[in-house]
């Protein structure tokens, strides 16, 4: 019997702030790799999750949202990722389509984000959804006429409605090639990163309005102690006075929970026990400031 061809190769998931792409990426994995929030623009960096399969490993990458007008330099730096990423010539482009009618500004700028006869998939997301009777075929078909995709499907990535028919079609795609990573490798990101996303990921979850996009998260220890707990420390930044205090909340209680909540979720991630502290600091108009924007990791 004539042994199959093994594939391998990249898939980049775009679509506009909160449309659903890390949920995607963790129901594609079966695994949760990126954070999630139903907040917009939680995703900050680009993250590789690897999918090891019978004869195949697909390299997922989450990017964050296509920001239609960013209104300072940090949305310029997420932007650009997003649009990097598409650029890079990817085997296929998976577009997270918003639950809503396009209009024609949206789709000219969104047909520039893939090469004519590159292959890309349109799956509109969130179809769970109560909508308006014939409302999500017609919005398939406004990305079609436009954008002239290889493929068009309806998911809920939240459900996980739809997930495996997408990665079968993408899978029609992927090119024989020998693996990229080793067996079993999810991403090739360190622990350090993700604990770095673990903490704003409490970020979002604990706090409201201004305060999760006015911060970042920089991880000043990573210790790994042999037999004993590993020793983390944090320092979380944001721009105003005010804003540390509204992280630190009244006798420290709501930073208390900040690392409570984080601690739990790192230890879950690592497998191990671990201890946490978490520092707050003001950078005054960090999102802004080219040398801090590029100390936190956003531009290279």
């Amino acid at each position: 019997m004539e042994e199959k061809e093994f594939k391998a190769g990249f898939v980049v998931i775009l679509g506009r702030p909160n449309a659903g792409k890390s949920t995607l990426l963790n129901a594609l994995l079966k695994s949760k790799l990126s954070i999630v929030s139903p907040k917009p623009q939680t995703t900050r960096h680009r993250i590789l999750g690897i999918l090891d399969g019978d004869g195949f490993q697909v390299c997922f990458v989450d990017t964050p949202g296509l920001i239609a007008n960013p209104k300072d330099p940090l949305q310029n730096c997420l932007r650009r990722q997003a649009f990097g990423a598409a650029h890079e010539d990817p085997d296929v482009l998976v577009l997270l389509a918003e639950h809503r009618l396009p209009d024609e500004a949206e789709l000219q700028e969104l047909s520039a984000l893939h090469r004519p006869g590159s292959v890309l998939i349109v799956a509109l997301n969130k179809t769970d959804l109560p909508a308006k009777e014939g409302l999500n075929d017609q919005i398939l078909q406004a990305y079609s006429n436009a954008l002239k995709p290889t493929a068009c499907l309806k998911i809920s990535a939240l459900k996980k409605i739809g997930v495996q028919e997408l990665l079968q079609e993408i899978l029609k795609h992927i090119p024989p090639s020998p693996p990229f990573y080793e067996p079993g490798q999810l991403s090739d990101r360190f622990e350090r990163f993700f604990v770095t996303e673990i903490i704003r990921e409490a970020v979002f979850d604990l706090y409201d309005q201004e305060i999760p996009h006015a911060t970042a998260v920089v991880i000043e220890r990573f210790l790994e102690v042999p037999g004993a707990d590993d020793q983390i420390s944090a320092t979380l930044y944001v721009e105003r006075d005010t804003q540390k205090g509204i992280i630190i909340g009244k006798g420290g209680q709501t930073l208390q929970k900040l690392q409570a909540q984080s601690l739990q979720a790192i230890t879950d991630f690592l497998g191990r026990p671990a201890e946490l502290e978490i520092w707050v600091k003001v950078r005054k108009n960090w999102r802004k400031d080219p040398r801090s924007l590029k100390e936190f990791g956003y531009l290279s």
